[in-house]
């Protein structure tokens, strides 16, 4: 379940895919900024939501970056979900009503393909075809990863999610676990099963994208993760898309920012979202900038 869950945090990251290649090799994380008001400091770092071990330690400053800080704030806190309770909400999301199946919506050679890969990873499609495309998606991508040399387990998040419950460090969600699900289970049916297909199309490319991605990340290489969708910008219902999972909850996290820096409180916060929150415009560094803060690239 827990692969699951991590599982849910990485998709719009592959599903847009990476044309384009880091050029320079660095290979200890980047993606790290800051900006003060009087006496606090939020350090905001944009994360990978899956890794290996050799990805750790991160970069020095971004390992004192942690360090100094009094509070940390992930996208939702994966140590306090109650499972049962998140499992629940997510099969009453990803169920079908009875009596309508996958094979209702996908075309014939579509639903043909699904059932290669399903039959690849030793399931039948008679064990998920009550499943919405979302969830199937998620479930494609779980696959995927399960071939790459890459796991949630050892996502960057997670490494700071854990880091902070050892050193007793206060942990703030700036979303919620529900609200994340919300976002995925709530596109329309149009788009879902377009992504669906598109996953199940390019599925033998999953593996690949995200080398290239976690290349982009362990580089630094902002501006090639950044125009990494630029591609896909012509695909029916991109801009529903990059709305609800990026535009808005942007807004919603630096709005959370922006209330702590007008607090002052005199606390260091430390900051760590999906790398593409920090870059894919209108992104929570440019939506603080807008405010009227200096917001400094460090790493």
């Amino acid at each position: 379940m827990r692969k699951i869950l991590l599982t849910l945090m990485i998709i719009i990251t592959v599903l847009f895919g990476c044309q384009n290649s880091a050029t320079e090799e660095r290979n200890d994380g980047g993606f790290l900024w800051k900006v003060e008001n009087e006496d606090t400091t939020v350090y905001l770092q944009g994360t990978i939501h899956v890794g290996n071990e050799d990805f750790f330690p991160l970069n020095e400053q971004i390992e004192d970056a942690y360090e100094e800080s009094d509070v940390v704030l992930p996208e939702i806190n994966l140590n306090e979900l109650d499972v049962m309770e998140s499992q629940s909400l997510m099969m009453d999301l990803a169920m079908y009503e009875e009596g309508q199946t996958l094979a209702d919506d996908l075309t014939e050679d579509t639903f043909v393909a699904l059932e290669e890969i399903l039959k690849e990873n030793d399931m039948g499609i008679e064990m998920v075809q009550q499943f919405k495309p979302w969830f199937m998606e998620m479930l494609l991508m779980q696959f995927a990863l399960e071939e790459s040399e890459y796991s949630p387990e050892y996502a960057v998040d997670q490494y700071f999610l854990d880091r902070a419950d050892e050193d007793e460090k206060e942990i703030r969600e700036l979303e919620t676990y529900e609200d994340q699900l919300m976002v995925l289970s709530g596109f329309s049916e149009e788009l879902q099963l377009e992504m669906l297909e598109d996953a199940i199309l390019n599925y033998d490319e999953m593996v690949e994208d995200l080398d290239e991605i976690t290349a982009y990340w362990l580089n630094g290489a902002t501006d090639e993760l950044s125009a990494s969708g630029e591609d896909e910008e012509s695909i029916e219902g991109y801009e529903e898309y990059m709305e609800e999972m990026n535009t808005n909850r942007n807004i919603g996290m630096a709005d959370t920012i922006l209330e702590i820096l007008t607090e002052d409180s005199g606390q260091t916060y430390f900051v760590f979202v999906g790398a593409m929150h920090m870059v894919e415009d209108p992104s929570i560094v440019s939506l603080i900038e807008e405010d009227g803060y200096k917001v400094e690239h460090i790493y």
